[in-house]
């Protein structure tokens, strides 16, 4: 063969192992719901894939990623459009004939109830922060001088009430949650809280007691409520109740059972003032 044809046979060769394999594409049908409405925008959002439909006069229903109806609600009947934020806490909705644009704000309202759980500030406060909390967590440490701030700042319209929520990294958050409990039927909640946030990085057995002592805990009625069995199951009603709330992580904080995302003293103040208006209508 002439070094041409073996050059041909060659590029034949490579054709033939470089070209391409032809795939099918499958389509099947996941499944199928029938509205009483014509659907006129979907919109899906990043964070967690739940789908939001807008149909005809108005309704919007949401569903989960899997196709599940969540929510249903109305908005005004004249909207044609709809986009959603990548976090899904905000809609965008469109009016083709006034040529409007609206954003509407989605949040959840957690039912918390107080139950026995340590309160500060104003009994009767129309505005109840709730925080769940973990007492070797750094971020939670850091969070006690904005708190402070907001009760300095709105004393007779806030109250805080905190949740425990201890972490299972935290080897030390258990033990602690139960001593905060254990002197709280003391009337010493809030000292021993401080205390043990302050020392929040150093938290043994030992350093617990330590602290415990330190604010004139009768340590024989302390040791007896530490070992009591419904003081555990207190701590694990907070955390399911947590969970069933949306808590992944601590700090977590709700205000009036709408959970804050912006944790600063602004975000705070803005959450604070939203209440208020909201309680004087």
């Amino acid at each position: 063969m002439s070094g041409a044809w073996r050059l041909v046979a060659m590029l034949i060769g490579l054709v033939v192992t470089v070209s391409p394999a032809f795939a099918e594409l499958e389509k099947t049908l996941v499944k199928s719901d029938v509205l009483n409405k014509a659907p006129l925008g979907i919109a899906q959002s990043v964070s967690d894939g739940r789908l939001f439909v807008l149909l005809e006069g108005g309704e919007v229903r949401i569903f989960s990623a899997d196709g599940e109806q969540q929510e249903q609600f109305t908005v005004d009947a004249d909207v044609t459009s709809l986009e959603v934020s990548p976090d899904g806490q905000r809609l965008y909705l469109g009016k083709s004939k006034s040529k409007e644009l609206q954003l509407v704000d989605l949040a959840y309202v957690q039912q918390l109830p107080v139950n026995n759980s340590a309160v500060k500030g104003a009994v009767n406060a129309p505005v109840t922060i709730t925080i769940f909390s973990d007492f070797q967590c750094p971020y939670c440490a850091r969070l006690l001088p904005t708190l402070e701030k907001v009760l300095e700042t709105y004393p007779q319209q806030v109250r805080l009430v905190f949740k425990q929520f201890p972490l299972s990294m935290h080897k030390f958050a258990q033990p602690a949650a139960i001593a905060t409990i254990a002197a709280r039927n003391q009337g010493k909640f809030w000292p021993l809280h401080d205390q043990l946030f302050a020392n929040f990085d150093g938290l043994s057995d030992a350093k617990i007691r330590e602290l415990a002592k330190g604010v004139g805990l009768d340590m024989a009625r302390y040791d007896k409520d530490v070992a009591n069995p419904a003081v555990q199951q207190e701590i694990a009603a907070d955390i399911q109740l947590g969970l069933q709330s949306g808590v992944r992580g601590t700090p977590a904080v709700f205000i009036n059972g709408k959970a804050l995302r912006d944790r600063s003293f602004d975000g705070f103040k803005q959450g604070i003032e939203a209440g208020l208006k909201k309680a004087t209508k």
